[in-house]
């Protein structure tokens, strides 16, 4: 079932949901039949979230490498080479008609950081079949970003557990 318009969506902000709000999109997304693509950057592929764990015919896909802000000694330039390459493979994947939607997980970081130029991003963007659903997640969403969009919604915190020191959660929180 392909969708007669595919929209861009952006989940930003400092608060906690904006991948459980792709995710949640995702599952319904496939649950009336949809072909779905989350690509997740700067999380691992060894350390799977209970997302993945769970059987939903979602393709999930991560990469080898975190965000400088979380492993100090990260190879900007090889981040950048690996973050473009993914985004040209689903390119060419949305172009064979594989996907109706695509999560692009922490894309609005790349942007922001500059691992992905703006206009890297826009050709990207162009290029995206009209069908395709595309959701983009991360801090920092970038104005050009958020101007191109269809639907932005951010997620602002007001209160969060580790400002009292409280760790991430398996389960909740991954």
């Amino acid at each position: 079932m392909a969708l007669s318009q595919g929209l861009i969506q952006v989940y930003s902000g400092d608060g906690k949901g904006k991948t459980t709000a792709a995710l949640g999109q995702a599952m319904r997304a496939k649950g009336r039949g949809l072909r779905v693509l989350v690509q997740q950057f700067f999380k691992l592929e060894s350390e799977p979230s209970g997302e993945q764990l769970l059987p939903s015919g979602i393709e999930f896909r991560r990469g080898d490498f975190r965000h400088p802000f979380f492993d100090k000694n990260a190879d900007r330039a090889l981040i950048r080479e690996k973050i473009l390459a993914a985004l040209k493979k689903i390119q060419t994947e949305m172009d064979l008609d594989l996907w109706d939607l695509v999560v692009l997980d922490e894309i609005n970081n790349a942007l922001r950081d500059k691992f992905v130029l703006w206009e890297e991003m826009q050709e990207f963007l162009k290029a995206k079949p009209s069908s395709v659903e595309l959701v983009c997640t991360g801090r920092g969403a970038t104005q050009e970003l958020i101007d191109a969009a269809d639907y932005v919604t951010e997620f602002k915190k007001i209160k969060h557990p580790i400002e009292r020191g409280q760790a991430a959660r398996l389960g909740v929180e991954f």
